[in-house]
């Protein structure tokens, strides 16, 4: 019978492999054909790095449920989370719904540092993160590091600031 894993397993295998078809099929522009970092570099690796997660996945050998052992909070079965959806955390998994929608939106008029800043803080105070300092730098950090990534190194323009600020 097929588990949870290797069900999810197989979803991101059928995915991956569609979308590193598309990443390879993508057509581009002749002066990108020279370029270090192509625009279709970045999804052939995440497409690549996904078809060997779920190949591993697959590969790999299931474990007995008889032979999980634990507190029952993180080595449950399978088919123990599916049988009882009353134990999740449906408010929780809602507002960081919402808080994502609400970055989308605001990322054209609020700027893209701002945005993914505010989106990580309150994204880890949410989840329950209470060392505060630490949560900030690293969230100040990733937002810069993503920020130059994308627009400098793969040159997509990416406003970083509110547009009034200009």
């Amino acid at each position: 019978m097929l588990d949870l894993n290797r069900a999810v397993a197989l979803a991101l295998l059928a995915f991956s492999s569609g979308y590193a078809y598309l990443a390879f099929t993508y057509h581009l522009l002749p002066f990108e054909y020279f370029l270090p970092v192509r625009p279709n570099t970045l999804p052939l690796a995440l497409a690549v790095g996904g078809i060997i997660c779920s190949l591993a996945l697959l590969i790999k050998q299931s474990t007995p449920e008889n032979d999980i052992k634990g507190d029952g909070t993180v080595n449950r079965a399978d088919g123990e989370y599916l049988k009882n959806p009353q134990n999740y955390n449906w408010i929780q998994g809602i507002v960081l719904l919402v808080l994502a929608t609400f970055y989308a939106l605001g990322l054209r008029s609020l700027g893209f540092l701002f945005c993914t800043f505010a989106f990580l803080t309150l994204g880890g105070i949410l989840l329950g993160e209470r060392r505060y300092t630490l949560l900030i730098s690293i969230s100040f950090t990733a937002s810069i590091l993503v920020w130059y990534l994308v627009d400098h190194v793969l040159t997509i323009f990416l406003r970083p600031w509110p547009a009034w600020f200009y």
